[in-house]
């Protein structure tokens, strides 16, 4: 009874952290600190829809660099990563220096386990030199995050959703019962047993009335990432549900029951700060360390956003385009999508591939961009050929599940 009190208090603490500072971090995080210590998209759908070759050019957006990693696995012509977030493009760039300097199992240490001791006296310095200036800078101050002290020992409890992630692991631990079930179903063998282990021992000790009050309340959005323009999509894909929290319930409950989640790493490394041998994303994995360290050099980083990257380079020549969701932070602008539009229609090579995700049901404040191609004017919708059949099957086996929709198009001139 006392711990799960003490866990009652934690989290109201919690609570009024994030209270005070959510609506501080939209105005000034974004450009100051790492926001994603790991890819929230599920980068198995995005290979299965788009079919990587040796042949394609690809530009997506840094965010931690995992998947872009993923993708470096297919082989293709080279990778081009941009991200106004200077922070996210200085993590992208200690991953690859660790990849070109150090042996796997330093580097499982660094990104697996999400500590590798004396790091910012011992490893640190042989990085340094790969890194761009401005992410020189940046890990200076922070090379610390991989060192395996303090309170956070994990670096995956640093960063803004690090941070929310941390906070709430060390609730998770105090209230009686909740780890060890937790535990017990990310070893679950088939999604049957998963199912039982939640409703019987996860469920009644997670949702409690504090949790549910804090989810309704959504001041969290923005501390986890998630601008304002993106939660009033949510808000209408919530529909229904009396918050966007109670829909995010119901996409976890999914997760937990309705999907294999022996193998879902995104969730796990934000529940123990780490990943698993056998539960880890594929750039992880000892068997394509070697190829990864082979053909790094084809990644280069800008930071700047797609707009700004594709005008000041218009001699790049893109085939595979990989927008996550970051159209969704433009949906109140739509003059600024239709410049980036422009710049992306610019730069693409006939045929060229385009995958993004949305918290909105449809694409329609996408398709409906004005846009000007080849001196015409016209709508975005009647450029691109939608895959349907494609995003419908592939966006269900989703293992992050928090995206409301996948979309799969091509250039069709």
């Amino acid at each position: 009874m006392i711990r799960q009190l003490w866990g009652i208090f934690l989290l109201y603490v919690v609570y009024g952290i994030i209270r005070k500072i959510s609506s501080a971090v939209e105005s000034i995080s974004y450009k100051k600190k790492i926001i994603f210590n790991t890819v929230w998209e599920d980068p198995r759908l995005d290979k299965e829809a788009l079919k990587i070759n040796k042949h394609d050019t690809v530009l997506t957006i840094s965010s931690a660099g995992c998947n872009a990693l993923a993708l470096l696995l297919e082989n293709p012509k080279h990778i081009y990563l941009v991200d106004r977030n200077p922070c996210q493009n200085a993590l992208v760039e200690i991953k690859l220096a660790a990849i070109k300097n150090l042996d796997y199992n330093s580097f499982w240490k660094m990104f697996g386990e999400g500590l590798l001791p004396n790091f910012s006296t011992h490893y640190y310095p042989l990085l340094r030199k790969d890194l761009s200036p401005a992410s020189q800078m940046f890990w200076d101050s922070k090379a610390f995050y991989f060192d395996g002290t303090g309170l956070k020992r994990s670096f995956y409890w640093r960063g803004t959703c690090g941070t929310v992630a941390w906070l709430l692991s060390w609730y998770v631990r105090v209230i009686p019962g909740l780890h060890g079930a937790i535990q017990v179903l990310l070893e679950a063998k088939n999604v049957e047993e998963q199912k039982l282990i939640y409703h019987k021992f996860v469920a009644p000790r997670l949702w409690n009335r504090v949790i549910n009050k804090l989810i309704k309340s959504e001041v969290y959005l923005s501390w986890t990432g998630i601008p304002l323009p993106q939660q009033k999509l949510l808000a209408r894909t919530a529909g229904s549900h009396a918050s966007i929290g109670l829909w995010i319930k119901e996409q976890i409950e999914i997760v937990c029951t309705e999907l294999p989640i022996h193998e879902n790493y995104f969730w796990r490394v934000y529940i123990n700060g780490s990943y698993s041998k056998h539960c880890c994303p594929d750039y992880l994995k000892q068997e394509n360390f070697a190829k990864l360290k082979a053909s790094v050099d084809k990644i280069s980083v800008s930071t700047q956003t797609i707009t700004e990257f594709l005008q000041s380079n218009p001699d790049v020549k893109i085939s595979t385009y990989i927008l996550l969701d970051h159209m969704d932070w433009m949906a109140e602008t739509p003059e600024i999508l239709s410049e980036e539009w422009n710049a992306i229609l610019a730069n693409a090579t006939e045929k060229c591939k385009f995958l993004w995700r949305s918290a909105a049901h449809n694409a329609d404040f996408v398709l409906g961009t004005n846009v000007t191609f080849k001196e015409k004017k016209a709508q975005l919708q009647e450029l691109l050929d939608m895959d349907e059949d494609t995003a419908q099957k592939l966006h269900p086996l989703d293992r992050v599940h928090t995206y409301t929709s996948l979309h799969v198009g091509k250039l069709n001139s």
